[in-house]
């Protein structure tokens, strides 16, 4: 018995110490539980901060892409307007040379009447200058037609004395 109450001695002795020591393992067991998962928090919070930075820097493009969108938007509107004030320009030149060229050809129209409506009101003046032009052409004609008739009258009349001084030479010639 001396065994068994050693033995029982010892055992409640040593359970103790294992309890201790299931302590110390549960304990050991704990923290690394707790190591493990303030690791795992901490890769959580580094996948965090890092997905942060990705959005960051995707939202940082995003806008940077939309900004150069509305520059591009703005670039392409202001050279649309250019295009259109050219284009106006352009265009109201056009109509206004159009104008003067109508304007122009009214005034010509407007002249022709007036230059017509002057010769209907003085058709009698227009047509004694035709008629006073119509004989002065008769003049000329008839004048040309007397001046040829009196240098053929005199040349005929030229040739007839002339004639008659040869008759009148040879027969003193020869003694008639």
């Amino acid at each position: 018995m001396k065994h068994i109450v050693l033995g029982s001695a010892l055992a409640l002795l040593a359970v103790p110490a294992l309890a201790n020591q299931f302590d110390q393992l549960y304990q050991i067991e704990q923290e690394t539980k707790q190591a493990q998962a303030n690791a795992e928090a901490e890769r959580i919070r580094q996948a965090a901060a890092e997905q942060a930075r990705a959005d960051a820097r995707d939202e940082a493009n995003r806008r940077q892409r939309a900004a150069a969108q509305q520059a591009a938007a703005q670039k392409a509107a202001a050279q649309r307007q250019l295009q259109e004030a050219e284009n106006k320009r352009i265009r109201t030149r056009e109509e206004s040379f159009e104008d003067e060229l109508r304007a122009l050809e009214l005034e010509e129209r407007r002249l022709e009447l007036q230059a017509k409506r002057a010769r209907a009101a003085r058709a009698n003046d227009y047509i004694d200058a035709e008629l006073r032009e119509s004989a002065a052409r008769t003049d000329v004609i008839q004048s040309d037609a007397d001046a040829s008739r009196n240098v053929t009258s005199g040349t005929k009349a030229l040739l007839e004395d002339t004639g008659k001084a040869e008759v009148n030479r040879s027969n003193r010639l020869f003694g008639e």
